[in-house]
């Protein structure tokens, strides 16, 4: 699959979630309308069982309003959706996604059970992703958490793959974000928001 998305539920009894390989304006938009629209999601919650786009939905996928307001605008060909468990209690999905047609065909239910251990290795994967901050992009999250490190410019953007400018950029923003001067106080405030939680969700 091309993507992964792992949500977990809230004490609100909403989803909160961290998405890899879509951007992060999907993850932004599915959160806010999408959650409350997905039909393979909803299957998930009736029957506790794995389900997917090909399941559920077959050729209907991209008649659903899920796929018109959201999936389709971001290239999202299909996906599955795992529930994860706290001993009886459903504690949250992890959904795999296809970005091509080719890989959207094998969301059938022989594919289902073929992912669910993999499925399983990446949701643990995603639940020990680096905390990330509440107020932060995933790059400013990344910049913040090196020079929280205490690398310097350039070993933030030789780890990110970046230039020294860019770095440098997103530090001032950061500065401003967390209204500090200093790299001490912004990597000290930074900490202060996520550091010892551990959260990836952003929380």
């Amino acid at each position: 699959m091309d993507c992964a998305g792992l949500y977990l539920s809230g004490p609100d009894g909403g989803l909160r979630g961290v998405v890899l390989g879509l951007p992060e304006a999907f993850a932004r938009e599915y959160q806010r309308q999408g959650v409350a629209i997905d039909p393979v999601l909803a299957q998930v919650r009736a029957t506790g069982a794995p389900a997917s786009t090909l399941v559920t939905l077959g050729a209907r996928w991209t008649q659903c309003q899920l796929y018109r307001r959201i999936s389709g605008r971001f290239g999202l060909a299909g996906f599955a959706t795992f529930p994860l468990y706290a001993g009886d209690r459903m504690s949250g999905v992890l959904c795999l996604g296809a970005l091509a047609a080719a890989g959207a065909r094998r969301l059938d239910h022989e594919g289902l059970c073929t992912m669910s251990p993999h499925a399983m290795r990446a949701a643990v994967g995603l639940v020990t992703l680096p905390p990330r901050h509440p107020r932060l992009t995933r790059r400013q999250n990344e910049v913040a958490m090196l020079a929280a490190r205490a690398l310097t410019n350039r070993q933030i953007a030789e780890e990110l793959g970046t230039g020294t400018a860019a770095v440098h950029k997103h530090m001032k923003e950061l500065n401003r974000l967390f209204g500090t001067a200093t790299r001490t106080a912004m990597a000290a405030a930074w900490r202060a928001g996520c550091g010892d939680r551990g959260s990836p969700f952003g929380d």
